[in-house]
């Protein structure tokens, strides 16, 4: 026997993304710390760091109103478009925000750019898991 499908969890993910939020917040902070106390980069690696995870956190915030734009069951095949919209909105975004970065900010740390990144993309994916 099957479950009936759960309701969608809106609220839920409104405390994620203000939670990653806060991981913004925390990720650039302590990239600042550690590029003024120990490497001495003149802010260039806590730049990179910050821009890295900004882009992320903003691809990730489209991508959510995107995909939840929409909700119940009669709406599941506008559901599913905006999944594919949504998913194509954040993979743009994605890319030419890259391109937008190295193109426009120098000096920059490409190492540190894509850790930001990284770090939260590992996050989001952390928190998606606690959801279910």
């Amino acid at each position: 026997m099957t479950k009936p499908a759960k309701r969608t969890q809106k609220d839920k993910i409104g405390i994620y993304i203000k939670r990653q939020a806060w991981l913004l917040f925390i990720l650039i902070i302590a990239a600042w710390i550690i590029d003024i106390s120990w490497l001495h980069s003149q802010l260039v690696i806590a730049k990179s760091t910050a821009i890295g995870a900004l882009l992320s956190f903003i691809t990730q915030a489209v991508f959510a109103f995107f995909v939840f734009w929409y909700t119940g069951y009669r709406a599941r095949r506008h559901i599913v478009s905006q999944l594919y919209r949504g998913q194509m909105a954040k993979w743009l975004l994605a890319v030419f925000g890259f391109a937008l970065i190295f193109i426009t900010v120098q000096p920059l740390s490409a190492p540190a750019l894509f850790i930001g990144f990284m770090v939260m993309q590992i996050s989001h994916s952390w928190m998606l898991w606690h959801i279910r």
